[in-house]
């Protein structure tokens, strides 16, 4: 049985990886991450910072070639899940198009075989490990292939998101940003904010994009919804990104949250960098 690691890149997988890098959970045959092409600057400067250090401890790690989630996602077929002012999200492809699927391709190639063609793994041939963690415990779902095993290591741990964070910490290791795309509709307030004040050209980024979907023709065409789009909600409803007041949806949110500081993590991702 080949066991793999689906490395979304975030906080969870990243600490299962670093986790099997240490030697505090079984060893990987390979870790393997799909870029949707979209993805936060800090996420890629992540990303690169652990593939050389996951590397350099013995573990097998492929990132997939990049796609374009902007225009394979919003021009070429609706898999964002957009909120509508109808009602909305739409539903959410993004994931399993974009991420899962080509993951569980290179899998197949990993263990022997074409990347869709029969003939097929054996049954439970892949255990794929999956980054929920215990506070996620309602996302855990069995494959829908035969031959892929799910395993949840950080529920077989009971360790929540911000176990995690302190693990990484703990252990000296640089703690990721949520991964997610730019333009993603499930951004909390907090989270938008932080991209405002900290990165204001990927919130300007972020801002175009929503502008640009609000009369999607794809959507209308293919009768999807004929509603307008949107990449952010309040209990209020959608609204656009650039009119939403951030400060004060996200206060509440920072105040019932701790979220990891950025400014931390660049200090300790540039001290590593220097060690000899």
């Amino acid at each position: 049985m080949l066991r793999m690691l689906s490395w979304g890149c975030g906080v969870q997988s990243t600490t299962l990886a670093a986790m099997s890098a240490l030697g505090e959970l079984p060893h990987l045959d390979a870790i393997i991450t799909a870029d949707p092409g979209w993805e936060r600057r800090k996420t890629y400067q992540i990303r690169d910072w652990y593939s050389e250090w996951l590397l350099g401890r013995g573990l097998q790690l492929e990132i997939l070639p990049s796609r374009d989630i902007k225009r394979e996602g919003v021009q070429e077929h609706i898999h964002i899940p957009f909120w509508t002012a109808s009602g909305g999200p739409l539903q959410r492809q993004c994931t399993r198009y974009f991420k899962l699927q080509q993951i569980k391709r290179r899998a197949r190639e990993v263990a022997g075989y074409d990347a869709t063609l029969p003939p097929h793994p054996e049954p439970n041939a892949i255990e794929v490990w999956i980054g929920f963690s215990a506070d996620e415990w309602k996302r855990c779902k069995p494959s829908a292939v035969r031959f892929i095993r799910h395993r949840w290591p950080l529920i077989e741990l009971a360790m929540t998101r911000w176990d995690c964070i302190t693990w990484l910490q703990e252990h000296g290791l640089p703690v990721p940003v949520k991964s997610a795309c730019i333009g993603c509709p499930y951004r909390s307030a907090a989270e938008w904010l932080d991209i405002k004040e900290n990165d204001p050209a990927e919130f300007d980024e972020a801002v175009a994009f929503d502008e640009q979907n609000r009369c999607n023709p794809i959507a209308i065409s293919a009768a999807v919804t004929s509603s307008e789009l949107f990449i952010f909600r309040t209990g209020a409803g959608p609204c656009p990104l650039k009119d939403a007041d951030l400060e004060g949806l996200a206060r509440p949110e920072r105040d019932s949250v701790q979220l990891p500081m950025w400014g931390f993590v660049e200090q300790l991702m540039n001290a590593k960098r220097d060690e000899p």
